[in-house]
């Protein structure tokens, strides 16, 4: 059983023998004979359905911020989706039961409890509002696209770079120039690989300042590949020009891929969502779970006061 689903057993099960109790207090204790329905019968039915929808809330508050931990986390977009939907639908839950619990309120006025619901309200409507920055956030998974991009597109680009420009260096073992392509070749994979190399700490930063100096870097790197890969025509000669173009072709293939790459990686959606959700969110949470007691105990003082007046 996960942390919410047993946080959410034990609230349902704590308020249920909560209920049990209270009502055999009443029908034993508290009420000696018929009292009609505008009578105790009343007001204890209306604390049971107070304290019902409180434990309601509570066990739909884990659960939707189960939830959305659980968009933040995923690793595709269908499950960060399918996780975000959930929060959501589970926070619409809770605030229908929170709309409920406010007419209730209404009708009694006790101050305390009033007073107790409103700080849940106004927690309630900050976390919300945090709950609308991170979950668009989730589910964009713009870092974790970028990493797909360089592992796979981009890593697969290199190496049919490398390949060609292999095949130009071993058909040029005879030529005058054969050290001289060699060492190009050389410089322009090697270029092309510490672009490569900068693509994660890239990915994975958290600052502006950290990405704006590594796109400085892969800029200048760009500059060697395209002049190394320029000096081998001469050298290359007419024999060596397919294996030339096709080096050109795949190294064009990566920089656009290392551009797409850099847009996603920019836009940081999931190390924003995870940001969020272990700062704000989490306080935010503890929080409205805590005003949540705090209105559950107001509702239970309420009712033993008036059972003992």
């Amino acid at each position: 059983m996960t942390g919410s689903s047993s946080n959410k057993a034990k609230y349902i099960l704590a308020g249920g023998i909560f209920l049990v109790l209270l009502a055999i207090f009443a029908a034993w204790e508290i009420l000696p004979g018929p009292r009609g329905r505008d009578g105790l019968e009343t007001r204890f039915e209306k604390a049971m359905q107070k304290i019902q929808l409180v434990n309601s809330m509570k066990a739909d508050l884990l659960e939707s911020a189960e939830a959305e931990k659980s968009a933040v986390m995923a690793d595709t977009d269908e499950a960060s989706h399918a996780s975000a939907q959930q929060s959501e639908q589970t926070s619409e839950a809770l605030e229908k039961a929170r709309r409920s619990l406010s007419h209730l309120l209404g009708e009694e006025k006790s101050p305390r409890e009033t007073e107790a619901f409103d700080r849940f309200s106004s927690c309630w409507g900050k976390l919300r509002k945090i709950d609308s920055e991170i979950l668009p956030l989730a589910v964009q998974n713009t870092n974790l696209k970028a990493f797909r991009l360089s592992f796979g597109p981009a890593r697969e680009a290199i190496g049919r770079m490398e390949t060609a420009l292999d095949r130009l260096t071993d058909s040029s073992g005879a030529s005058p120039d054969a050290s001289r392509i060699s060492t190009l070749a050389s410089k322009a994979i090697l270029d092309t690989y510490k672009i490569y190399a900068l693509q994660a700490p890239h990915i994975a930063a958290t600052s502006d300042a950290e990405m704006d100096n590594m796109e400085a870097e892969m800029k200048g790197l760009d500059r060697q590949v395209n002049e190394a890969l320029e000096n081998l025509a001469a050298p290359a000669g007419k024999d060596g020009v397919p294996f030339l173009d096709a080096a050109r072709a795949s190294y064009a293939a990566f920089h656009k891929i290392n551009e797409q790459i850099i847009q996603l990686s920019r836009e940081n959606s999931n190390i924003r969502s995870f940001d969020i959700s272990l700062g704000r969110k989490r306080k935010a949470t503890a929080e409205c779970l805590d005003s949540l007691s705090a209105l559950q105990d107001a509702v239970r003082q309420s009712v033993t006061f008036k059972a003992t007046r």
